[in-house]
């Protein structure tokens, strides 16, 4: 079996240097002076033309978006929406609040891009740059509720292989079964998110001027203002920072026998009429109705992990074999199970896929490249270099390589929303 020697972030900062291909800001004032200079980042694909034109390009992320994947993978946005963004009335938690989550989880994957636009958003909420400094882990004057959600938030970013039954009862002292549903579907699409913008290492904007309100009188110019006497000091215990591996990946058997374990859903799953707003043909899997708690808002989702698993440009192997990877390190058991099946109807032997799990040298140098660069993204973000892209963009187009990214990410929402809530295996 390989063992998969990526980091992730466990606790306070030690005297080990961050393990990542782009540096840990450890303080407030580095944090910002490394999202400043994210202003004047390469990024790892070329910049799309400006195109004034189309509205998903209104920022960097949205632009590559629209320049790279194909419409049918375009036409979805992380579930979690916004006011003004057909808000689904069955998600009622506060904005501010999630964009909190969102600021935790960018951080936790030392994602610049995604953070800074957090920094903008809270500052346009009229919270305080001391307020968003606390998110960093100093979480004593958060409430109760506030905390559980935060400690989640941190540990389904870092560690879902590790997030059970337990961590779902303990956000259920706090909030609906509901809102639980709505924290995991929305922090799993922040790890999603987090994982295109870094990955592809876009650039920040010049400014947060979109994220400004007249009422506001922050600074959206720059990052890089002034921090209070009281934050200057502090250290992260979000970023990733202090290192520990996923561990060895688990027997053939063992994992075949988890399979037979009887699964009780953690979460409630959407009624049938529900559900029908979501899949329009066919019995829909378990994993769509979950999402269908949030008809309005997880539609696009669903459209758009329905469409990656049918169509674009890569090979039903290929994105089959991805999906396996991924969720192999997140211990996705449901997850998983799908990969085989998709592998499978791919051509794939039973003996192939599990080799899998192997250095898979036998592979053609293109699969290996990918796998590589899907490997890292699903465990450790920041960890992925400008020569693992470089090495895939060899073997495949750029819109290729977009794709590579653009199915990790479907496989980090999926993986950890499907895990969590406990889903059985489809029948």
């Amino acid at each position: 079996m390989m063992t998969l020697t990526l980091a992730l972030a466990l606790s306070a900062p030690g005297a080990e240097p961050p393990e990542t291909s782009k540096p840990v800001g450890l303080t407030r004032d580095e944090e910002k002076a490394l999202l400043e200079k994210h202003k004047k980042a390469t990024p790892r694909l070329p910049m799309p033309p400006a195109d004034p034109t189309n509205p998903l390009a209104r920022v960097n992320n949205g632009a590559f978006r629209a320049y790279y994947l194909p419409a049918e993978l375009r036409e979805t946005r992380p579930a979690g929406t916004t006011p003004g963004r057909d808000a689904d009335p069955a998600m009622t938690l506060d904005n501010t609040f999630k964009v909190k989550l969102f600021w935790i989880a960018s951080r936790a994957n030392n994602c610049y891009y995604c953070l800074g636009h957090q920094e903008y958003k809270l500052l346009g909420a009229g919270v305080s740059d001391n307020d968003i400094a606390a998110l960093d882990g100093d979480w004593r004057e958060a409430t109760p509720k506030e905390r559980a959600a935060y400690e989640f938030t941190r540990k389904l970013t870092h560690t879902p292989h590790l997030v059970t039954a337990t961590d779902v009862e303990a956000l259920k002292k706090h909030y609906t079964a509901t809102q639980v549903a709505e924290i995991l579907v929305t922090v799993a699409g922040y790890n999603s998110t987090n994982r295109w913008t870094d990955g592809l290492n876009i650039p920040a904007e010049t400014d947060g001027a979109r994220f400004k309100k007249d009422d506001i009188r922050a600074d959206f110019s720059t990052f890089k203002t002034p921090t209070s006497d009281k934050y200057a000091k502090q250290t992260t215990t979000v970023a990733p920072v202090k290192l520990a591996a996923r561990p060895s990946l688990e027997a053939r058997d063992k994992v075949e026998a988890i399979w037979k374990e009887k699964r009780t859903a953690t979460l409630p799953l959407a009624d049938a009429k529900a559900t029908a707003e979501v899949w329009a043909n066919g019995t829909a899997p378990n994993w769509a109705s979950l999402l269908a708690t949030f008809p309005k808002s997880t539609k696009g989702r669903v459209e758009g992990l329905r469409a990656g698993m049918e169509k674009g440009a890569l090979s039903a192997k290929l994105k089959a074999e991805i999906a396996w990877v991924a969720a192999r390190n997140d211990r996705a058991w449901y997850a998983l199970a799908i990969a085989r099946e998709r592998l499978k109807k791919a051509g794939v032997s039973e003996n192939d896929i599990w080799k899998l799990d192997g250095d898979r040298k036998d592979l053609p140098e293109a699969e290996q490249a990918a796998l590589v660069l899907a490997e890292t993204l699903t465990v450790a973000p920041w960890k992925v270099t400008d020569e693992m892209v470089e090495r895939c963009r060899k073997s495949f187009k750029d819109a290729e390589v977009a794709e590579i990214f653009y199915h990790t990410c479907n496989a980090a929402f999926f993986d950890r929303v499907t895990e969590v809530a406990g889903l059985p295996l489809d029948k």
